[in-house]
């Protein structure tokens, strides 16, 4: 009934919800391959000036300062910056983007961490990739954030083997 009473409404309407699933489609049946491509050190270079309120001063990282775009991200990086176990880690960069079917996604942090056992002898060697949201609830989350965040597990996890997860606070590293 509704296609004969307003037939180009119906079809406006038929054709977002076609496009919606199938992008979900394309979204839920990725899959990442390694291709042998490497970041040169030399594209790692101070990305941006800014304002002091923005930066958070480290040691354990590629640069002397953090810049962060959030509170929830200030946050995240100063209990970083504390953690004997986390020996290095870098807010990536906005180049930095993993292609997807609903747009490129630029995930938050790299780290590189390493716990000690019972013994305080020193563990394996953990690399992770981190997405820092205020919340870990999926319908929270706006838009196409959902969809990216699946790709990025698809990506880090599946292909290259890099645990990936959204948390909220550095409390739940690794």
């Amino acid at each position: 009934q509704a296609a004969l009473d307003n037939p180009q409404e119906f079809a406006a309407q038929a054709a977002h919800v076609i496009r919606a699933k199938a992008i979900q489609q394309l979204v839920d049946g990725i899959q990442y391959q390694k291709d042998g491509r490497w970041y040169e050190m030399s594209e790692w270079v101070e990305e941006e000036e800014t304002v002091s309120d923005r930066l958070v001063p480290v040691t354990n990282s590629i640069y002397d300062h953090i810049i962060v775009q959030s509170e929830p991200e200030r946050k995240f990086a100063e209990k970083l910056k504390n953690m004997r176990e986390v020996r290095l880690f870098v807010k990536l960069p906005g180049w930095f983007k993993v292609a997807t079917p609903v747009g490129a996604y630029n995930p938050d942090w790299a780290l590189v961490m390493q716990q000690a056992d019972a013994f305080g002898d020193p563990g394996p060697v953990l690399y992770l990739v981190r997405e820092t949201k205020s919340t870990t609830v999926a319908e929270e989350l706006r838009g196409t954030e959902n969809q990216k965040i699946h790709c990025g597990k698809r990506h880090f996890t599946d292909a290259l083997g890099v645990d990936y997860k959204v948390v909220t606070g550095a409390d739940e590293l690794p």
